[in-house]
């Protein structure tokens, strides 16, 4: 019994339309060079759609382990939707004093004596932070 119905080089031949890898992984061509990758799922006994990227950025590969993934999150009894959802909000924010220091040590190279003498950093620690 076969695993995958898609391969590579299958993919990259098809036109457009709907076709199944397997286990839920589906690619969508809009066009023979340009589609998306989705996955079905049954979460809270309701089925779901999750895209899993654009093809070709996204290869058969990567579509095929961010579904087990998902998979994976489903029978823990979460919904992988709402779970990347999650931690896209949880972005790391940058504080100014590291903003601050960001941008000295970009500057560092082009300053006199690399900055040692404190003349681009010290009124920014002075006035503002």
């Amino acid at each position: 019994m076969k695993r995958f119905a898609l391969s590579a080089l299958k993919v990259r031949n098809l036109n457009q339309g709907k076709f199944a890898d397997g286990e839920g992984l589906w690619l969508v061509k809009h066009s023979k060079r340009a589609g998306r990758w989705m996955l079905r799922i049954v979460v809270y006994g309701k089925r779901r759609e999750m895209g899993l990227g654009r093809w070709p950025d996204v290869s058969i590969a990567e579509a095929r382990e961010q579904a087990a993934q998902a998979r994976k999150v489903v029978r823990a009894g979460r919904d992988p939707i709402i779970e990347r959802e999650k931690q896209r909000l949880h972005t790391k924010r940058l504080s100014f004093h590291d903003a601050v220091q960001g941008c000295f040590e970009a500057r560092q190279a082009e300053l006199k004596g690399d900055g040692k003498a404190g003349r681009w950093l010290s009124p920014l620690n002075i006035h503002v932070v």
